[in-house]
């Protein structure tokens, strides 16, 4: 029998912390935000019959008009995770090579599937740029599958086009089979008026690209997600894997997120204010800790990577550290849960209610102890 590794970030959605940092999206909507006051009617007469296994037309055409694809090109998925697992899944009688860090359930998806996996480590002290070489040291004629995420989880770093292109050339002389998967599930989560980074969706016809509603949207409750894929034959294989493992994606939550995506503007620069405005506070928190802590600015994500000072902090400070916020029941996403250092942590910055994040940025402080 295949086992999947246990999973600590499963504390996310299973725990209820007084204080939560943890968490790597901004405040939830509800059905009310979607539809308005008056609009909770139109659900009573929505059929709860199946959808289909694509997805519905009309959602896949708004997301496709926003990444600049053919719809025809996007399959709805059971959000981004329901995405990488259906690639992981087609791919895993190879070899996969896979960024670090990265969202913990993506690796233990290839674990679990019995995958030969790769891993190329980004590091803090070198702001997680793509280590090119590294990549290109990893690639071999085994390799079926190479998956990144932009911007990075847990530091909110993009890869640039230049990047990606680097990789697609040193893939095309090292595997010319395989295929580039991008993550770009936070890309959207931007702060203030700044605009998101173009989408790698359609960049080449091996790139696939996913992304979902969780994070830059904050509705994790509609499990709506998505892949891009340019090949035709590729993409049904998917809608396949998809209709024989869940066969569609609720008709429900399909309904909500497209009256969510027809105003995602609006959504998105309100919630892009709320980030920029907590970006600063944790900025000017952080240039108070007298050089304890270091962290790097995000440019998208609603998070941010703090690490402990490795010079004034070892091992047994760190452990003693994340003792002291069990304690006052104060969580964050330790580095490891990543594949990173356990000196790193992510930093949410918008998901508490007003006044938390500063709470629990007191606690973290009281917490390093001097």
């Amino acid at each position: 029998m295949r086992q999947f590794p246990a999973s600590p970030i499963t504390a996310l959605i299973d725990e209820s912390p007084d204080v939560n940092l943890s968490e790597s999206i901004g405040p939830d909507l509800s059905v009310a935000d979607i539809l308005g006051p008056g609009g909770v009617a139109s659900l009573a007469g929505l059929s709860l019959g199946y959808g289909t296994s694509a997805g519905d037309p009309e959602l896949r055409a708004l997301i496709a008009g926003r990444l600049g694809v053919p719809g025809g090109q996007v399959l709805l998925t059971s959000g981004a995770a329901g995405a990488l697992f259906l690639v992981a899944l087609l791919h895993s009688d190879g070899e996969i090579v896979a960024g670090l860090p990265c969202y913990p359930p993506m690796l233990d998806a290839l674990r679990g599937l019995g995958a030969r996996v790769t891993t190329v480590s980004a590091r803090f002290e070198d702001g997680y740029h793509v280590d090119l070489e590294a990549f290109r040291d990893r690639l071999s004629a085994r390799t079926r599958l190479v998956m990144v995420a932009s911007p990075q989880n847990p530091s909110g770093v993009p890869i640039t086009p230049a990047e990606i292109d680097e990789i697609l050339a040193a893939m095309s002389r090292r595997c010319p089979g395989a295929l580039l998967l991008v993550d770009e599930t936070f890309r959207e989560a931007t702060y203030g008026a700044a605009a998101p980074a173009a989408s790698f969706a359609g960049r080449s016809d091996r790139v696939l690209t996913c992304a979902s509603l969780s994070k830059a949207y904050g509705a994790p409750g509609l499990r709506i997600g998505w892949l891009t894929v340019p090949d035709g034959r590729l993409r049904e294989q998917l809608r396949l894997a998809k209709f024989n493992s869940s066969i569609c994606c609720g008709v429900l939550d399909e309904f909500l997120a497209a009256r969510l995506l027809s105003q995602a503007d609006q959504l998105l620069a309100s919630r892009g204010e709320l980030m920029a405005r907590a970006r600063t506070t944790v900025g000017d928190w952080i240039g108070k800790q007298d050089g304890r802590l270091q962290w790097l600015p995000p440019e998208a994500g609603a998070f941010c990577c703090v690490r402990l000072d490795p010079g004034r902090f070892g091992e047994p400070d760190v452990r003693r550290f994340h003792e002291r916020l069990a304690g006052r029941r104060t969580t964050v996403a330790p580095g490891p849960w990543f594949g990173d250092s356990a000196h790193v942590m992510r930093l949410g910055l918008a998901y508490p209610p007003s006044g938390e994040l500063e709470k629990g940025l007191e606690v973290i402080a009281d917490a390093l102890g001097t």
